[in-house]
């Protein structure tokens, strides 16, 4: 892959980072973050550079990365290359400064809490996240797995499983880079890889359930993405967020979609407004 001379655009790709780092007794071998962080980083610069967007569910592992990736190669474009969808489960203890600090580059959508208790709650955060959830997929046309935590009798539902399961019932083409660890190698166990619609051949997904090779993963999904049109007719969702309006639309009819109304919050905050690049805040 030739980094300096691509004549390839990735402007129809809204692609879908789902993942973090597991938590360290869940590591398999020394420094598993290193490859998964790596390997954020390098395709989300990737991505950007040639003028995708990056949509993420604000997990504190891969955030910063995914930013500091947006300011030093995104450019300048009419709207944000960032999308970062947050419960307000956590959002609402966010100060001020630190929501401007995560809108220069990024769309900010706040979703709903989902019963009574707080984030210590199992019931409420599972509720929660996974409302949060059902919006982040509305927001994408692809999805990239990689890590994840396992959540292992913690009664906590693993998020890259939760995802990867919402995507596949919308049809989004799914990429697991299942050889880096963490709960995406777990659900490569359990899956087959033409289950996940992205048109790769065979020996390719069972690379990337396989290898951890950062650099060979990033090649392996970006040339796929840059040049695969089966993939960018997969990638065309009728159902999906529309940033002009701040909701989730059926783009064949125009009509809004009923189902997210009840997850998407709608008031303001006190010194935020739309112009600030944050959407639907506390």
């Amino acid at each position: 892959m030739n980094l300096t001379k691509l004549n390839v655009s990735l402007e129809e790709f809204e692609i879908g980072l789902s993942g973090a780092v597991p938590d360290r007794s869940d590591w398999s071998e020394p420094a598993m973050d290193r490859g998964i962080l790596e390997f954020v980083s390098l395709f989300s610069g990737l991505v950007l550079k040639y003028g995708g967007r990056i949509v993420h569910g604000s997990h504190p592992t891969f955030t910063p990365i995914i930013l500091r990736q947006a300011r030093l190669h995104a450019g300048k474009r009419s709207r944000k290359p960032v999308t970062l969808v947050m419960s307000e489960l956590w959002a609402a203890d966010l100060p001020a400064d630190r929501i401007r600090s995560l809108t220069d580059v990024a769309e900010l959508i706040i979703t709903k809490k989902i019963g009574p208790g707080s984030a210590s709650d199992n019931e409420t955060r599972n509720q929660s996240l996974t409302a949060m959830r059902r919006v982040l997929v509305d927001t994408q046309n692809i999805m990239v797995a990689v890590g994840g935590k396992l959540h292992s009798g913690d009664g906590k539902r693993p998020g890259v499983g939760e995802e990867m399961d919402l995507a596949r019932r919308k049809k989004v083409p799914r990429f697991l880079v299942a050889g880096l660890g963490g709960y995406a190698r777990k659900l490569a166990r359990d899956l087959t890889p033409d289950s996940l619609g992205n048109g790769l051949p065979r020996r390719e997904n069972v690379r990337l359930f396989r290898t951890d090779d950062v650099a060979a993963c990033v090649n392996v999904v970006f040339d796929h993405l840059a040049l695969s049109k089966s993939l960018r007719k997969a990638a065309r969702q009728p159902i999906k967020w529309n940033p002009d309006l701040g909701r989730i639309v059926d783009h064949r009819d125009g009509k809004v979609d009923s189902a997210s109304e009840c997850i998407l919050r709608t008031e303001g905050v006190a010194g935020m407004s739309m112009q600030d690049g944050t959407q639907n805040l506390l």
